[in-house]
C-alpha cells in the first residue's frame, strides 16, 4: 500500500513539475548556459539536441504503439459485438503507456461493460485484451520503439525488466528513455575521446 501511495504521489507531482519547468524554461536555459563552462557549450548543445531527438523518437514510437493497440481493441470489440467500442479502444490505447499495469487498468471498464451483457462476453473481452497485450509487450513495443531508437528489441525488453526490478512501475516507465539518454551519452563520450 505504501509503495502504491508513493507511486500515486509521484504521478500527481509530475504535472506540477512539468508546468513550472515549462513556465520558466527561458530562465532555466539562461541559468544552465551561464553555469556551463565556455569550452563545453558547443558539445553540450549538440548533446542536448541528440537527447531531444532520441526522446522525441521514443515518444512517437510509444504513441504509435498505443494507437495500434487502441485501434485493434476497438476493431476486435466491434467484431465481438461490444458497445462503446471507440471509447473502450481509446481507454485501452491511452492506458497502454503504463507498462504491464496499464493494460489491467484499461481492461477494467471493458470487463465491467461486458459483465452487463454476459459472462461469455467478459471472457471474450478479457481474451482480446490479453492477446493484444501479449503482442504489444513481446512484438510491437520492442520492434517499433526499438526501431525508433535504433536499438535491438532485446535491449528494450531487458530495460523494461530491469526498470521494473529496480523501481517498480515508475522504473518501467522511465527505463527506455533512460537507456536512450545513456546511449546518446556513450556515443558523445566515444566521439570526444576519439577527437581528443
Amino acid at each position: 500500500v505504501k509503495h502504491l501511495l508513493n507511486s500515486a504521489f509521484v504521478f500527481l507531482l509530475v504535472p506540477f513539475i512539468a508546468f513550472y519547468m515549462l513556465k520558466d524554461i527561458e530562465l532555466i536555459k539562461k541559468t544552465v548556459w551561464k553555469l556551463t563552462p565556455k569550452k563545453w557549450r558547443k558539445e553540450g548543445i549538440a548533446f542536448l539536441k541528440d537527447v531531444d531527438e532520441s526522446l522525441g523518437n521514443y515518444i512517437r514510437g510509444q504513441l504509435f504503439v498505443c494507437f495500434l493497440i487502441g485501434s485493434a481493441a476497438a476493431l476486435a470489440f466491434w467484431i465481438a459485438g461490444m458497445k462503446y467500442l471507440l471509447l473502450l479502444g481509446f481507454i485501452i490505447g491511452v492506458t497502454n503507456v503504463i507498462p504491464y499495469f496499464g493494460p489491467i487498468i484499461g481492461a477494467v471498464p471493458a470487463a465491467l461493460l461486458a459483465a452487463t451483457v454476459s459472462l461469455k462476453m467478459v471472457i471474450i473481452v478479457v481474451s482480446i485484451i490479453f492477446v493484444l497485450q501479449f503482442l504489444e509487450g513481446n512484438i510491437l513495443s520492442p520492434l517499433i520503439v526499438g526501431k525508433s531508437l535504433h536499438m535491438h528489441p532485446l535491449v528494450i525488453m531487458f530495460s523494461l525488466f530491469l526498470g521494473g526490478e529496480i523501481a517498480g512501475v515508475i522504473g518501467m516507465i522511465i527505463a527506455v528513455p533512460f537507456v536512450a539518454i545513456l546511449k546518446v551519452s556513450l556515443l558523445h563520450a566515444k566521439e570526444r575521446f576519439r577527437t581528443h
